[in-house]
């Protein structure tokens, strides 16, 4: 009896032609699927890709900023000529006696 179970559950050739090519293709499209879109896919990747050029253009920018205002700090703590200057650019400050004239820039179409 079990010889007889045996021959109706055994697959012609192009039968098992055609299991082995789902078999495979379901595979393949899982694998295509996952190196895609999967966590460590390729998408996921690109898109971590451009988030660390980006971020690295900021480190270097704010580095940049960073010296530069380093270096401000320093002309503000030793150099005179440099904190009368910007006492007089952003305060408006004048020494004593100082006149100052403002003159108004005309107007274009008039």
């Amino acid at each position: 009896m079990r010889r007889g179970l045996t021959r109706n559950l055994s697959l012609s050739n192009s039968q098992k032609k055609l299991l082995s090519l789902v078999v495979i293709a379901t595979v393949s499209l899982y694998l295509i699927f996952s190196f895609l879109f999967s966590d460590l896919g390729l998408i996921k990747y690109r898109y971590m890709k451009r988030e660390y050029n980006r971020v690295r253009t900021d480190i270097t920018r704010l580095q940049e900023e960073n010296k530069n205002l380093r270096e401000e700090v320093g002309l503000l703590k030793t150099d005179p000529d440099y904190i009368e200057a910007q006492a007089r650019e952003k305060l408006g400050l004048v020494k004593e006696g100082e006149i100052i004239y403002r003159f108004q820039e005309k107007e274009e179409g008039k």
